[in-house]
């Protein structure tokens, strides 16, 4: 029972709600049983007084040991924890209620009781001396707190003093407190106070002897206060005192029976109100963790060509060989007229005036790095698409919603700032605009070889100073002025093959870089969401033991039930 015990302790931490309290209960319950075990017969008794409200329970302890020692009062649900008379402080085992026992001073007497705490009042009597008397709260109280007191001290008291009144022998709260004094061999006396007839001290006897099974035992009656009913002797307050007196605790055959039934309530009560949940939430997180996994390497719908394509662009405004290709050349010559039509204002501008303004900067903008899409908050706005999702999921089952709620420091803890994703963002796109910065206002090589080539050539000059001014002429004065600048004309035809291989050269650069960074932001992205993914399955894992350890408890629990069996 023990190692039982320090396993349920140690699970306890992955545990939750209802199943807390049902395992703290346990343990309580399961140390209640231990002290039944082991408890020597060289302390006097103890009896725990037990009813409804408005019974007189504390009224009936200062009458029965002759002294004010435990607070009464008109109003209901009076008394808030378990008081122990007794006729001294070590008549009480240590530890006794799994509390430490709080001795009142005089100043604090008549003593009321505090809740999670016991109160023992040292009051040598002559009842005290073979017995120690247990005020308790109310059974059937508006105070679940107080109905929890009552409980603990009836599973650890060695015998049971039922008061019920007229109004309240029939109250159902008793019942299975009967069936489980009358299951674990407890000695058990019964009274009715404030008793008016005879008749109703009767239909009391008829009510326990369905529970209990013995026609002759008695049933002490305490009359009300101005009432003309007559106890009979048998039953009156002294005749319960001596019978308090002389209650011994059950031994040999009927102890064995109550211990076997007791522990074997408690095995029950394992399976039932903390296994069988433990697994069920076992069995919600392993299918909540593989869903949870089943959203890994989400991609991140980034795409950085509109930071690129600006370079792009610059690089076609400043490269020859982007307007050259193959087939491209004789295309132009037959489409000249047309092609003229449609010349930027730039040219026009040469043609007409010999001037020419920087086409390439105006069609620029000038802050072009600051013009571009926000892809910080893109990301953090995909990130929290993906906690969004996660929260669905882990909202989908009742019990994980309300760990939620129990537990929302620790989930908050488990958050990853969506902040983080835009940095991603941030470090990637630096890292991009310094490539573009560093290649901005760089001359693309196919350029820089045909000015190389155009300075040997008769005219040269001249033509590169307009391809300079707009690279777009070069084509135009290739298909018309031929036979004038016929070296040029044979450069350019003649080099269909070297000006493919820059051409793709050039514009497979820029592609690749924007690839690179896509796949970087991808990369990186994925990370983070496989990081926010596991530590929400380590935060869900916590709140469910491992299977393993859960058999490992079942098979404990099924070696005490064969040990009883086989007792």
């Amino acid at each position: 029972m023990q190692d039982l015990d320090a396993a349920l302790a140690e699970i306890r931490g992955g545990a939750s709600g209802g199943v807390v309290a049902s395992i703290d209960r346990f343990r309580l319950d399961g140390s209640a049983a231990r002290f039944h075990l082991k408890f020597g017969s060289h302390r006097p008794m103890l009896i725990a007084i037990v009813g409804g409200t408005g019974t007189g329970k504390s009224t009936l302890v200062n009458r029965l040991v002759g002294a004010d020692v435990t607070a009464t009062s008109f109003r209901r649900t009076f008394t808030a924890g378990a008081v122990a008379i007794a006729k001294s402080a070590d008549a009480i085992p240590n530890h006794w209620l799994g509390l430490d026992p709080v001795i009142p001073n005089l100043q604090e007497l008549p003593a009321r009781g505090t809740p999670e705490l016991l109160v023992v009042v040292p009051h040598p009597s002559p009842l005290t001396e073979r017995v120690s008397l247990i005020d308790t709260p109310d059974l059937d109280g508006d105070q679940p707190l107080h109905h929890a007191q009552a409980d603990r001290v009836f599973r650890w008291s060695q015998a049971i003093l039922f008061l019920v009144t007229p109004e309240k022998y029939q109250m159902t709260e008793l019942v299975p407190y009967y069936r489980m004094a009358a299951r674990y061999q407890l000695p058990a006396l019964f009274v009715m106070n404030k008793a008016e007839q005879q008749i109703v001290v009767d239909d009391y006897a008829r009510i326990i002897e369905q529970f209990f099974g013995d026609k002759s035992r008695r049933i002490f009656a305490i009359p009300r206060d101005g009432s003309s009913y007559e106890t009979p002797g048998a039953s009156n307050v002294d005749a319960l005192r001596e019978a308090l007196a002389q209650t011994d605790a059950p031994s040999g055959e009927l102890r064995h029976r109550g211990l076997i039934a007791r522990s074997a309530d408690l095995m029950d009560r394992l399976r039932d109100q903390i296994l069988a949940p433990l697994r069920q939430h076992r069995s919600e997180v392993d299918r909540l963790v593989a869903s949870l996994r089943s959203l890994e390497t989400p991609s991140a719908a980034v795409d950085v060509n509109p930071l690129t394509r600006q370079l792009q662009r610059r690089l076609q405004q400043r490269s020859v060989l982007y307007l050259i290709g193959p087939g491209r050349i004789l295309d132009r010559v037959r489409q000249v007229p047309m092609f003229l039509a449609r010349l930027p204002q730039t040219t026009w501008d040469l043609l007409r005036h010999g001037e020419s303004r920087n086409a390439s900067d105006d069609l620029l903008s000038k802050n072009w790095d600051r013009s571009g899409p926000n892809f910080n908050a893109a990301l953090v706005d995909q990130f929290a698409i993906v906690q969004s999702r996660i929260d669905d999921l882990l909202r989908s089952t009742p019990v994980v919603e309300s760990w939620m709620k129990e537990d929302a420091e620790r989930l908050a803890a488990s958050r990853i700032d969506p902040a983080a994703a835009g940095k991603i963002a941030d470090d990637q796109i630096a890292d991009l605009k310094n490539w573009l910065e560093s290649r901005w206002n760089a001359t693309p090589r196919d350029t820089a070889i045909l000015k190389k080539l155009l300075s040997i050539v008769p005219g040269g000059e001249k033509l590169t100073k307009w391809s300079e001014a707009a690279p777009y002429l070069l084509t135009i004065i290739v298909a018309t002025h031929h036979a004038f600048f016929g070296h040029v004309d044979l450069l350019v035809l003649g080099g269909y093959s070297l000006a493919t291989w820059l051409t793709e050269r050039l514009s497979n650069e820029v592609a690749a870089r924007t690839r690179l960074t896509n796949q970087r932001i991808s990369n990186e992205f994925a990370k983070l969401a496989h990081e926010q993914i596991e530590k929400m399955c380590e935060w869900l894992q916590s709140h469910a033991p491992a299977t393993r350890t859960l058999d490992q408890l079942e098979e404990k629990a099924d070696r005490i039930s064969e040990s009883l069996c086989d007792s």
